[in-house]
This record gives structure tokens, sequence and C-alpha cells, in this order.
């Protein structure tokens, strides 16, 4: 049985709820928030019958439990995780893992100190169509990937602190794309960061709210991103819109159901000058288990359960973050950034 201390109770929580709830090996013992209304919300909303607390070490040893939720803010993350890995609990929290990589290298010392699981909720690796995607680059269903291209631009109007804090593109969602980028690659890690940031005048944020990136990953494919939250029109998906360019055709997916290969042809040797453009086709979806935070939520339970590897523990992670933060210290000194 699962006992679970819940820390944080913004509206980004209630995904968590829902699915432990949802299981007969959960249990929520306590909800914890420093703004007590909030936690009080949320336990009578969902019925609970447990304490409230306003700081998570209030409820150590106060409340039988051996796994925290972690949904507070990032800033909080640190303080949050590391309390529970020494207070000898598991933990799954929000992404991202922390709000900087030195932080993040904390919480990876304390994981092992302690011998405690921390895994991140990176639930985009979970959707149908880029598990799809992933499946034919990894049995390289049209040659080796060389370069992937990722936009995801939208006109993303939002209420609250995003709209006043610094880089809230790259700190707030970019995590999301570069995650499934090192997905689709078997999880490789970025050599090399150049970023640049922009804000044109009609932007509603004072951060910068678009960005373009360009990484080098181990093993040598290019990734380039294109990203905004400052679209007037022709928004994509807020999961991008996906071209994976290889050795021998392209694959490639919408951000929303349809996921395609397109297949290079024979060039004739005496074609002269020829643009190929290969012979596309759709490819059905898999539809393994569950998507987005039911299936990411199921995965880290079953990894706790059965002492499987969980592919967004903490160990993997950090490596997500490290490309946000080096395309945000590209942006700010205007030089390409070495991981």
């Amino acid at each position: 049985m699962f006992s679970v201390i819940v820390a944080g109770c913004g509206s980004i929580v209630n995904k968590w709820f829902e699915n432990a709830l949802a299981r007969e090996d959960v249990k929520i013992t306590a909800v914890v928030d420093p703004i007590e209304k909030n936690a009080v919300a949320h336990k009578e909303r969902y019925g609970l019958n447990c304490p409230v607390f306003g700081n998570i070490s209030e409820a150590f040893g106060k409340v039988e439990a051996n796994l925290v939720f972690n949904t507070t803010p990032p800033a909080m993350h640190e303080e949050i995780i590391i309390s529970a890995l020494m207070n000898g609990l598991d933990v799954f929290t929000e992404k991202p893992l922390a709000d900087s990589v030195e932080a993040a290298r904390d919480i990876i010392l304390a994981a092992d100190e302690t011998g405690r699981k921390c895994f991140v909720l990176q639930n985009r690796r979970y959707l149908y169509g880029i598990r799809t995607l992933r499946s034919l680059i990894e049995k390289e269903a049209v040659g080796k990937p060389f370069h992937i291209s990722v936009d995801m631009l939208l006109g993303a109007h939002f209420t609250g602190f995003r709209n006043e804090m610094e880089h809230p593109l790259l700190l707030d969602m970019s995590i999301h794309t570069f995650d499934e980028a090192r997905y689709l690659l078997g999880d490789v890690t970025a050599v090399s960061a150049y970023c640049q940031e922009y804000n044109p005048p009609h932007s509603w944020y004072r951060g910068e709210g678009a960005a373009d990136a360009i990484f080098e990953m181990s093993g040598g494919t290019v990734i380039s991103f294109r990203g905004s939250w400052i679209g007037r029109a022709e928004n994509t998906s807020s999961h991008g819109r996906w071209t994976v360019s290889c050795g021998e055709g392209a694959a490639v997916w919408d951000g929303y159901r349809g996921v395609w290969l397109n297949e290079a042809q024979p060039v004739r040797p005496d074609a002269g000058y020829y643009e190929e453009e290969g012979l596309r086709r759709e490819i059905a979806l898999l539809r393994d288990g569950r998507e987005e935070h039911d299936g990411c939520l199921d995965a880290m339970f079953n990894a706790l359960k059965t002492g499987r590897a969980m592919q967004t523990d903490c160990h993997n992670n950090i490596h997500s973050l490290a490309m946000t933060r080096a395309c945000i210290k590209s942006s700010v000194t205007g030089e390409k950034v070495m991981l």
C-alpha cells in the first residue's frame, strides 16, 4: 500500500488526486500547503479523512507515509524533495526536477545517499503520438536520424505568474519539448546549445515569450526548436509539430493524432536536378497503456512496486533540465553553451 503525503495544493494537483484516488493501492494520509485554505479545499473536494499541515516537516512522524507527491512551485522542490528523501520516503514530483541544475544535483545526491526514489512527471512521454514516433526511430524504419525539427507555436494567454516571469516560455514550457526530443532519440544528452529569445511589441508577456534554439546531441543528431507563446494565428498543437529527418526518409508527428512515415524513393542517376518527395503513409498509433498524466503515474507506481527502472528517474531527468538552463544561459550571454 502506498501511503501518500500530498505537498502543494494549486490547480495542478487535481490530476494527481484523480489518479491516486482511483487506485486501490493508494491512501492519502496528509495534505500540505502553506496556504491552509488551499489544503482544506482539496481535502473537502476529494472527501479525504486526513490531517492538513502548513509545512511538510510537520507531517513527518505524525502520519503513516512512504511516498510524497510534490506539486509545489519549482523554487520549493529542492527543500521538499530532499526532506522527504532524508525522512525515508520516495518522491513523485512535478516537472521541473528543480529550479537549477545545482539543486537537481543535490536531489540526486540525497536519493543516492538514502536509497530512495525520485521520479519526475514528464507526462508527454506517454502520448500515443510520440510513443509511436519513437518506435519508428528505434527500429530505424527510414534509417538513422540526423536532424529533428520541432515547432511549438501558440497564442498562449494565461493569468498569473507566467505573465510577469523571466523567460516564461523556456522556464515553464520548453522542458516538455526538450525531454520529448531526448526520449525520441533513446534518452541521449545534449552536447551544446545555442538559443535566442525575443519579445515583439505586441507580446503580452513581460519576459521573452518566444525562443529559437539549436542543440547538438550525443550521437551527432541536431535538434532545431522554434517555440512561441505569442503567435496570433497558425497555432500548432501544444505538443509541437515534429519532423525527424533520417538517412532513408523522414518520420512526422503533427502533435495531435497523426503520425506519418515518408520513405525516400530511388533517384535516377540521369535525373539532373531533382527534388525528392518520398512516399508518405500514415502509421497507426500504438495505444499501449494510458496517456499523459495517467500513463506516467501508472509507470511510476509500477516502477516502485517492481523495482524496475523508471525512465523519468531524477538521474535521467536532470539532462532535460540542463537543456533548459543552457538555453537561458545562451540567450543571456549570446553565446553557444557547452553542456
